[in-house]
């Protein structure tokens, strides 16, 4: 039995939705990654920052630890804009967004509410 027009249709905004939020989890992951290699970057700073501090001749660290010290609330500050970013949409909500525009009953209504002409020659 081949597929109708409609039933093509459906199956190609259900694998749209499903698609789209396949490459939300991944930008979430590349995300996620980021985030990670960043702390890993603040803690090795950090180590560097607590040895210098630990210097007899602090005062010639000193700029060195400001520079070292700026970095780490760069970082930070792109770690909280990273998150930021999944937060806009998390994998949950993305979850919930795909369930519902993948929903097969919801997709044949809309169909038929795009293409009424079609439903009527049918008839």
């Amino acid at each position: 039995m081949t597929d109708t027009k409609k039933q093509k249709w459906i199956t190609a905004e259900h694998n749209k939705a499903v698609k789209i939020h396949h490459n939300n989890i991944d930008r979430i992951q590349k995300l996620e990654e980021k985030i990670s290699y960043n702390l890993y970057k603040i803690h090795y700073h950090h180590y560097s920052f607590i040895k210098l501090d630990r210097q007899e001749k602090y005062d010639k660290y000193e700029l060195t630890m400001d520079l070292i010290k700026a970095e780490e609330v760069k970082l930070a500050l792109e770690i909280a804009q990273l998150q930021k970013d999944i937060d806009s949409q998390s994998k949950k909500t993305s979850w919930k967004i795909c369930q519902k525009n993948s929903n097969k009953e919801m997709l044949a209504k809309k169909y038929d509410k795009l293409f009424p002409k079609e439903l009527a020659q049918c008839k």
